[in-house]
């Protein structure tokens, strides 16, 4: 009698754990202070509250890191920017002989802004300033930023074999070498924890500012799917002192093949119906238009594909087949 009690015991037991740990879902997502982890954290919440499941934040060094799990399903969700959804579908570029075949877009989530960074009293005034000045380089866990890099120097008329590289492994040592006084500009983004740091580092120096990108739109285009977007100083935007142009790129909310239909079709439209709760999380989901849900991302292949149980709602709400 006390064995046939304890294997129910064992059993129940089994199925309890298994059931909660069915249950957690993680959400791949760069490093604590930036953009990508905040807006993880607010979305994982806004799940966590409405759709009965456990989602936990999972911060990697770089998207080269988490999107490959997100591949193989090791994280379930990740924000992927659209050089990484094109580059990591088709194998090429920073995933060059490493295709991803299993993303799965769901959404547009929000825009980056990217631009140059400079100490406040610096000579540099204009991106074709930059030539000949040290910048970092290379981004070995997040290899996208070296393709944003590439991009706006382009706008600018401008190669990495014009600046001095300094490697590092990703925008926010990169960031930070500009507060140390290791490097003399660096490309960044808007919005991140680490520009108010290097701020402080650079008090003496006025602080930091950001440099706009050049006019050459279409050099910088042809590189990375962006555009011009002219950024206003904010109080969450440190750097940005005078409405400054910047690169404006997307980046989407992502998961892979294994995510079920069901599932990803509650998800878009908890987003869709969303954006104040969101907001009201971290301002850096200002730019999530509830109106503007997607985007026709292609490369030299064809599209990079959308999840069916997105495309559902999409469909519902008008807004499917995808913006060009």
């Amino acid at each position: 009698m006390k064995f046939h009690r304890w294997v129910i015991a064992f059993v129940l037991s089994a199925l309890v754990t298994g059931a909660a740990s069915a249950q957690t879902i993680g959400f791949g997502v760069n490093p604590q202070g930036s953009l990508y982890h905040r807006i993880g954290v607010a979305v994982s919440k806004l799940m966590n509250d409405n759709m009965g499941v456990k989602v936990r934040v999972q911060p990697y060094s770089g998207s080269s890191t988490y999107i490959p799990l997100l591949n193989r399903d090791e994280v379930r969700f990740a924000l992927v920017n659209v050089s990484d959804g094109v580059n990591a579908t088709e194998g090429i570029s920073n995933f060059k002989g490493r295709p991803q075949p299993n993303l799965r877009l769901i959404n547009i989530m929000f825009l980056l802004r990217f631009a140059f960074l400079v100490p406040n009293d610096s000579s540099i005034k204009k991106a074709e300033d930059l030539k000949g000045v040290r910048m970092p380089t290379g981004f070995t866990s997040q290899t996208t930023v070296q393709n944003l890099l590439q991009a706006t120097l382009a706008s600018a008329g401008l190669t990495l074999k014009d600046i001095k590289p300094y490697p590092t492994p990703n925008v926010f040592k990169g960031t930070a070498l500009l507060g140390e006084g290791k490097v003399q500009a660096v490309g960044t983004g808007a919005g991140i924890a680490a520009i108010q740091k290097a701020d402080i580092k650079q008090r003496k120096h006025g602080g930091v500012r950001f440099v706009s990108i050049g006019k050459n739109i279409a050099a910088m285009n042809a590189l990375v799917p962006s555009s011009a977007m002219v950024v206003h100083p904010a109080p969450h935007l440190k750097g940005v002192l005078k409405p400054t142009t910047m690169m404006a790129f997307r980046a989407f909310m992502t998961t892979n093949t294994k995510a079920s239909d069901e599932f990803v079709y509650r998800l878009i439209k908890l987003l869709h119906k969303n954006k104040k709760t969101l907001v009201g999380m971290t301002k850096a989901l200002g730019t999530f238009n509830p109106k503007l849900m997607t985007f026709d991302l292609r490369g030299a292949k064809g599209a990079v594909p959308y999840h069916p149980g997105a495309i559902k709602y999409l469909k519902e709400i008008g807004q499917w087949p995808p913006s060009k």
